[in-house]
């Protein structure tokens, strides 16, 4: 986690397992899409809906990041970038959708929102971070353009970190509900 990108997990040719991989990508993607859904209409308010249609679009990116893995690096990169966009905006409007519940009492407890926060936090940085070094579109998350891998790598350690963060959000969110 400290210096290889989950992706690499993915990549054909270098991981014996990237089919079980991708697909895992591909199923998690699709599982997140009613999710959202249900999350979207469950919870009242405009927050809800817009997180709704943000998390419906970063559910399609991150299949499609299953469906181009790492080898196909300029597609990979694309989707990758656009499930990172997204899913910032899926959990930031999630989690002012709990904060901010016009009914009394609220469906979720408002606290539940505070879940939201590591992974805002995560997925920020990672943004902030690859846009500070910002390249070529294939070579944002390409792990060869370093000539020697460094041991701490903040880019990993950032995209780790929001998977990190995101399976409690969602997990949270479910054992409330």
């Amino acid at each position: 986690p400290f210096n290889h990108f989950i992706s690499e997990l993915g990549e054909v040719g270098v991981s014996r397992l990237a089919l079980v991989f991708n697909s895992g990508l591909i199923l998690g993607g699709l599982l997140l899409l009613p999710c959202c859904i249900g999350l979207g209409l469950l919870i009242p308010g405009a927050w809800a809906k817009l997180g709704m249609v943000a998390g419906i679009l970063a559910s399609m990116a991150v299949s499609l990041v299953g469906v181009f893995p790492m080898n196909k690096l300029k597609p990979h990169t694309l989707a990758a970038m656009s499930f990172f966009r997204l899913g910032l905006g899926m959990v930031i409007l999630f989690t002012l959708a709990i904060l901010l519940q016009p009914e009394e009492p609220p469906l979720l407890a408002r606290g539940l929102g505070l879940v939201g926060i590591p992974a805002i936090v995560s997925y920020a940085g990672f943004l902030i971070y690859s846009g500070v070094k910002s390249q070529e579109v294939g070579e944002i998350l390409d792990p060869e353009s370093h000539k020697e891998r460094p041991r701490f790598w903040m880019m990993t350690a950032l995209e780790w970190a929001i998977f990190i963060t995101t399976v409690p959000f969602f997990l949270g969110i479910a054992l409330a509900l």
